[in-house]
């Protein structure tokens, strides 16, 4: 699952547009990811910001290099080869990655006034469409800053007053026979058969494969792999009403589980 910034929301963009169907029709159509009514995780992202040099140990991979403005070679993330980071004053930071060369995503991070919550106002270009995907992730406060680290410093919990644009929510997908085919505004696609083996993901360079195995009627279980390696597992179900999607979601890139919410369209 993605991302460097996004948390919750690229888990809803990734998660709840894959979501597939068990018999025609019966999930066929557009759906939105509500992320006031899901539940991010639980698990913070610690970030250390002292003496000249970020690092970030729970990201995948793991980040630390000079806090100096200039990119800086990363190797193991298959959405970006190389990150900056910018201090722009005792509240506020600005960070970017490059991939081949091209910018792929920016966020500006601002402290609050009281110091227990932040916000990073991003744009994320990391599809391979280029579609950008914006809005603004809040973040609670869980661990303070070191002494003498910069204030943003510290371990961060997103909140559900994070912000995604509708290219990061929507999703449509079709079921024909034991075919389920989906699509996003990003240009993820896949046609996977139910019960059936991996299937390729196009568009997104950090999830390759799908498979889906049919639990119940209105219910199916999704494992999403990088190459061969498993990143995350969804359990989805959906309203008695059909107007709701709830899908119950295992990171296992990163270790985290969360809950996500989409709407029928």
């Amino acid at each position: 699952m993605k991302r460097y910034a996004t948390g919750l929301a690229v888990m809803l963009a990734m998660a709840l547009a894959t979501t597939p169907a068990l018999a025609k029709g019966v999930f066929d159509g557009t759906w939105k990811g509500d992320v006031k009514a899901s539940q991010p995780a639980e698990n913070p992202s610690i970030i250390l910001l002292q003496a000249g040099t970020f690092s970030c140990t729970t990201c995948k991979p793991a980040l630390k290099f000079p806090a100096d403005g200039a990119f800086h070679p990363i190797v193991g993330n298959p959405y970006y080869d190389e990150a900056s980071v910018a201090v722009v004053d005792a509240t506020t930071v600005k960070r970017a990655f490059r991939k081949s060369g091209k910018t792929v995503a920016e966020a500006t991070v601002t402290l609050a006034a009281d110091g227990q919550s932040s916000s990073s106002a991003f744009v994320d270009r990391t599809a391979p469409s280029g579609v950008e995907v914006t809005g603004t992730t809040v973040n609670a406060r869980v661990a303070p800053a070191p002494a003498g680290a910069h204030a943003l410093s510290g371990a961060w919990r997103e909140t559900t007053d994070t912000q995604v644009s509708d290219t990061g929510l929507v999703f449509t997908f079709a079921q024909d026979g034991k075919t389920m085919a989906f699509s996003t505004p990003t240009g993820i696609s896949y046609a996977a058969t139910i019960d059936g083996p991996p299937a390729t993901v196009t568009g997104d360079p950090g999830w390759t494969k799908v498979a889906l195995k049919q639990t119940g009627p209105t219910t199916l279980f999704e494992t999403d792999y990088e190459g061969d390696t498993p990143i995350g597992t969804y359990s989805m179900s959906l309203s008695p009403d059909g107007t709701t999607m709830t899908t119950a979601v295992n990171d296992l890139k990163h270790g985290k589980t969360s809950t996500m919410v989409a709407h029928r369209q």
